[in-house]
């Protein structure tokens, strides 16, 4: 059986201020399934969280051959069960971005600010949105797009996964065509909040190899101040 991908790089740091890595990743080169989880720093159990979050996703899409929305309901249903039964913490938290690839189709899936982005050509698009405090006051029209990266409040969430969303949780989900020689990046916030779409773009139109392109831009984040946990996962249909 053919590979869904050509080929996909990884890369994850646990940055130059932050004691332990509360990011996850998990890449099935045989599925084209693709995770990055972010743990909520500011919450008790953020490593728990995305390491549980990634594991429901990767059973659910995977053995029981959910939809990638219906694996991240199941994984926040099961974030707010395992807080109550004292595995990990009540009221932790994670980001989580997901996509798989079906012959030509991209089925994606998101709660939080980790982002999926698409490379064509040398035009790189985010394909993801962010569930943001600032992303929402974008869409309302009461925010410049141009004033995110500065805004005190951009790391403010608006949902995740298992966090005790008064409405519950909306996860965002797509189903896009892809063409051969797309590059798709799935990271954090570790890496976006450190570059600027251009630079993201400049460094994997500078770099084919997707191993060591997912390598430069852990690199770059880290170099940019690497507040965080920064964590890539690069791949190329």
């Amino acid at each position: 059986m053919s590979q869904p991908f050509a080929s996909v790089g990884e890369s994850t740091d646990v940055g130059r201020m932050r004691q332990r890595n509360e990011d996850c990743l998990r890449v099935h080169h045989d599925t084209g399934l693709l995770v990055v989880a972010d743990g909520m720093g500011g919450h008790a159990a953020g490593d728990v969280a995305s390491r549980m979050a990634a594991e429901v996703v990767e059973s659910a899409a995977g053995d029981d051959g959910q939809t990638l929305a219906q694996a991240l309901y199941l994984a926040h249903e099961a974030l707010i069960e395992a807080g109550h039964r004292g595995r990990g913490a009540p009221g932790m938290g994670t980001t989580c971005v997901a996509c798989r690839l079906h012959g030509r189709l991209l089925e994606t899936a998101w709660v939080g600010d980790s982002r999926l982005y698409r490379m064509r050509g040398r035009r790189l698009e985010q394909l993801s949105r962010d569930h943001s405090y600032v992303q929402s006051l974008v869409d309302a029209g009461e925010l410049a797009a141009e004033a995110v990266a500065t805004h005190p409040q951009r790391h403010v969430l608006a949902q995740c996964l298992g966090g005790a969303a008064p409405d519950g949780i909306e996860v965002e989900a797509q189903t896009i065509p892809t063409e051969p020689g797309d590059r798709l990046l799935l990271c954090t916030d570790g890496l976006s909040g450190e570059l600027a779409d251009g630079r993201i773009a400049e460094l994997l139109a500078a770099e084919a190899d997707d191993q060591r392109a997912a390598e430069a831009l852990v690199d770059a984040a880290l170099a940019a101040g690497g507040h965080d946990n920064v964590t890539v996962i690069v791949a190329t249909v």
